[in-house]
């Protein structure tokens, strides 16, 4: 009897992780949904309310960027088929870093579509140890990592080049991307800074992430100057806002905003600096 009790809580809880593996959560305003939109020729937001995730549609197929926290991710397959494309055709997943709400669905997609993640060795560290902390309907894998970025490495697909930068501040290995996308064929430069805020205890990280935030600066300076920012936070870019502005006038692209990154880019490194100041002043008591 001891024995048939306890196989009897083990298919229990292996139905119960099942199920949690495969929940979807309803599409709701509380629950964060947003529906998906397309910002340039070759660029649609397919994120929520509180994380982005954007879909670069190259002649080679289909790249993600950014997965969104677990389980909210699992929309996005239903939000690509809504743009009229096949989440059989997301070829790769790249991820800045290892938190939850950028990693938590890699896994899920690259698990249902056969799709390649590329990412830093240090965040995939950071997701395994983020994935041990998930718990319910939560709960996540460390996606298997196909590529492993390091600074200045490029990728090719189809007609488009990803450049990787390592901007670490954010966390350890943090991974910032730079790509073309196009607006009624015009190309326009865009960048996704890796992590958008510096560590909230750690000294030298903080000392890091206004490195980069420099660091990018100069990159992003570079003809072609970056004008289009994608935040892998929808606030940090005003995306909603430029969205609407979009809507009531079709005639220009609100995405499209080089002075706005760069003052995106001063407030960051602003930010790290009272960061810093602050841990300093803790250290010194």
């Amino acid at each position: 009897m001891k024995y048939i009790l306890i196989s009897f809580l083990i298919c229990l809880f292996s139905v119960s992780q099942s199920y949690a593996k495969e929940f979807i959560p309803e599409k709701t305003d509380k629950n964060g949904y947003v529906e998906p939109f397309q910002m340039f020729d070759d660029l649609f937001y397919v994120g929520d309310k509180w994380a982005s995730s954007y879909l670069v549609r190259t002649t080679d197929g289909l790249v993600l960027i950014e997965t969104l926290e677990s389980p909210y991710g699992r929309w996005i397959p239903s939000n690509v088929e809504k743009l009229g494309l096949n989440p059989s055709d997301i070829k790769y997943i790249l991820v800045t870093n290892g938190h939850s709400d950028h990693v938590g669905n890699a896994e899920y997609i690259q698990r249902h579509y056969g799709s390649k993640v590329v990412m830093s060795k240090e965040e995939l560290q950071l997701a395994k140890e983020q994935s041990t902390k998930s718990k319910g309907k939560g709960h996540f894998e460390a996606p298997h990592v196909d590529v492993f970025v390091k600074d200045g490495d490029h990728l090719v697909i189809g007609d488009t080049k990803f450049t990787f930068y390592i901007t670490p501040g954010h966390t350890k290995g943090c991974v910032s991307i730079d790509f073309m996308v196009k607006n009624a064929g015009i190309p326009y430069r865009a960048f996704m800074v890796g992590g958008h805020s510096p560590s909230k205890t750690d000294i030298k990280l903080v000392g890091e992430f206004i490195k980069s935030m420099e660091r990018i600066r100069t990159i992003a300076l570079q003809e072609p100057k970056v004008s289009v920012n994608l935040a892998n936070h929808p606030h940090k870019n005003h995306l909603f806002e430029e969205r609407a502005l979009g809507i009531n006038d079709s005639k220009k692209n609100y995405f499209i905003d080089s002075k706005g990154f760069f003052e995106f880019l001063n407030k960051q490194e602003e930010i790290g600096k009272k960061k810093l100041a602050e841990l300093q002043a803790n250290a010194n008591k």
